[in-house]
């Protein structure tokens, strides 16, 4: 399967990075999807969640927001043709390293203008998933800056169907979510009532 590219590394950190992307990309990533950065030669890759997606404006955009009825070809210009800056948030949770992958921050993090792809292809998405460690990553986020809960939901939902519907890994890492949390009523309530909304197809505790 082709890769495909969702934008490039605008900063980075051990803990994340920014991907600065246009808008017409916009149709491939979503919020709680796996990503890599990967630089050339491919052989060495940073893995992480999209957390937040912003798109700035400018005073272009403030401009047609104020017109009445901006006519639909204008803002189809507006989207495919100009550098619009769109923004995403991506947190660390895992890199490859010599042609393994491994779950925790990188000892280094990805350079400028390096190339984001979208985790889609089955057989790479279940190397890393199998291996459940890295919800633990997400569970340490800093909250005031990532939304935790709704982010392990949206992430659990969209692998369930990524893995073709795979029930038991979804149990498995509700199951995880469970462990990790049992000291974190506050957390764990909202977290499971959110997953049986998004995923009533489960038994859930």
């Amino acid at each position: 399967m082709e890769q495909i590219e969702i934008g490039r590394v605008l900063r980075a950190s051990s803990a994340g990075f920014a991907i600065g992307s246009r808008v017409n990309q916009l149709s491939a990533p979503s919020f709680g999807c796996l990503v890599k950065a990967q630089p050339l030669g491919g052989r060495e890759a940073i893995y992480g969640l999209v957390y937040d997606i912003h798109i700035d404006d400018d005073q272009l955009i403030q401009r047609l927001v104020m017109t009445e009825n901006p006519r639909p070809e204008v803002i189809e210009d507006q989207r495919q043709n100009r550098m619009l800056p769109l923004e995403m948030s991506v947190l660390a949770v895992g890199y490859r390293l010599n042609g393994e992958i491994r779950q925790g921050f990188p000892a280094r993090p990805p350079l400028n203008l390096d190339p984001v792809y979208l985790c889609q292809e089955e057989s790479e998405l279940r190397h890393f998933t199998d291996n459940l460690g890295y919800l633990r990553l997400i569970l340490r986020a800093p909250t005031e800056r990532v939304p935790v809960d709704q982010l392990l939901v949206a992430h659990i939902r969209q692998v369930y169907e990524l893995r073709g519907r795979d029930t038991a890994w979804a149990m498995s890492a509700v199951n995880e979510v469970i462990e990790l949390l049992r000291s974190n009523y506050e957390l764990l309530i909202p977290t499971l009532e959110a997953l049986s909304a998004e995923l009533p197809q489960l038994s859930l505790p």
